[in-house]
């Protein structure tokens, strides 16, 4: 009896050496931030939507609210008439996006949206981020000092990017180069989101007639050994956070994806919307503002047809059919399928060129049922690593997407797009593969989902 005590004791002071495992850490008091708006119509019945955030630090609150009111008292009065009552016929909205990193770090951008009748007709940004517990600013050049080969690198990536919108067309050289001389790369507008820094550009600036936003995505593996030790720290959320990946399919939807967007826009929550490739056309606005509002436009196949009943050769030719109309959209192709239904061996025997993207948790909001449902769903089986399903044209969704976004940074999560997931580990996304999640590590292996 004494030795089985003795043994215990020793069992106990052992376990009690080891390391705790970290469950994340929750959302930081100062990274706390309402963001909400207010309508108001002017004389011409256009219509301005004025986005304000309440932050941890007054400060920081007036600065940001500041550059939204400013835009709105600019812009606002030059609204050309509108033809009809509809909200959509002429108006501007000004939203304050929202994204944290590391333990301190808070970035907005204000951008300034001009629609008449569904079409953007300019749109200009200014971007901040702070250190929230300070109140300082913090610039490019906090992120990557003086190193000679962090500028380099970002130049090249920039010229890259920029020039491959719109492959058919392309951009001044003049113009490129001004946006690539060094006082232009100190003072670009940029964001840090979980796993990214993201460059932001006005597509009118390369772009004739084209107003959308292009990015420039920096993932933080790859320029860690550029950026200085603070940088290093405010972006290493896979030493404070667990992930997750919030997706959404079959829209666009007029009215519930609209209202999925403004969800994400009060949260501060970025997503990836699977979108059916004949809908892009009709439904042009939406996917503009899904790229515009910083969330990942992937494919949802052209169609919702069950591809068991497809051929072949029509499965192969959809990427070109699909990344046509994103191309005429946002300027660029997307990078990855998810299959209607999940039903994706015919996409692999067919020899279809994407990377597929299931998903590790159903919400089955596809079912109608309430957010509350959806939310006893992710309360018992939200792990690190996995990929949501949702989907933006159920009228509950909306409010699911706001219950699930607050409850994961509660938890200590960090929502990211599909590409940060997999970013984050260095994982490629490779074509005729499948994906159900990407865990700390790049732990791929799927896992059950009854």
């Amino acid at each position: 009896m004494k030795k089985r005590l003795t043994a215990l004791v020793l069992l106990l002071c052992l376990l009690s050496s080891l390391p705790a495992l970290s469950a994340g850490e929750t959302l930081q008091a100062c990274h706390k931030v309402a963001n909400s708006y207010k309508d108001t119509k002017n004389a011409n019945k256009s219509v301005i939507r004025l986005w304000q955030v309440e932050t941890a630090l007054e400060s920081v609150t007036e600065e940001v609210n500041g550059i939204a009111s400013a835009w709105a008292a600019e812009l606002g009065p030059d609204l050309p008439k509108a033809t009809n009552s509809t909200s959509a016929n002429s108006r501007l909205d000004v939203e304050i996006r929202y994204s944290r990193t590391g333990l301190h770090w808070l970035s907005f951008l204000v951008q300034a949206r001009t629609i008449y009748h569904r079409k953007l007709t300019g749109q200009q940004i200014t971007s901040r981020t702070y250190n929230m517990e300070t109140g300082q600013r913090v610039t490019l050049v906090d992120i990557f000092g003086d190193d000679v080969d962090a500028w380099a690198f970002l130049e090249a990536r920039i010229r890259e990017t920029l020039a491959a919108y719109w492959p058919d067309i392309e951009p001044d050289p003049a113009k490129l180069n001004a946006l690539c001389t060094p006082d232009a790369l100190e003072n670009a507008d940029f964001t840090l989101h979980g796993m990214s820094l993201v460059l932001h550009y006005p597509a009118s600036l390369l772009y004739e007639d084209r107003y959308t936003l292009m990015e420039v995505t920096l993932y933080y593996p790859e320029i860690r050994d550029f950026m200085t030790e603070e940088a290093q720290a405010e972006t290493d959320n896979m030493k404070y956070y667990k992930t997750c990946a919030l997706t959404f399919d079959d829209g666009p939807n007029s009215t519930n994806t609209a209202n999925v967007l403004t969800a994400l826009m009060e949260t501060g929550a970025r997503g990836t919307f699977f979108v059916i490739g004949n809908r892009v056309e009709n439904y042009y606005w939406l996917v503009q503002r899904e790229q515009d509002n910083g969330h990942a436009v992937a494919s949802h196949n052209w169609t919702h047809a069950d591809v068991r009943k497809t051929s072949p050769a029509t499965l192969r030719a959809m990427p070109e059919k699909v990344n046509a109309a994103m191309i005429k959209t946002i300027g660029i192709p997307v990078r990855y399928n998810r299959v209607p239904g999940g039903l994706y061996p015919k996409m692999v025997s067919a020899g279809v060129d994407w990377p597929l993207i299931q998903w590790s948790l159903d919400t089955y909001d596809w079912r109608g049922i309430s957010s509350a449902l959806v939310m006893n769903k992710v309360k018992k089986k939200l792990q690190d690593g996995d990929i949501i399903l949702c989907h933006d044209v159920k009228p509950n969704t909306a409010e699911s997407a706001r219950r699930i976004a607050r409850y994961a940074e509660e938890q200590g999560y960090i929502l990211l797009t599909i590409d940060e997931l997999f970013a984050k580990d260095g994982v490629t996304l490779t074509s005729g593969e499948v994906y159900y999640r990407c865990g700390a590590g790049g732990d791929l292996e799927k896992r059950s989902d009854p």
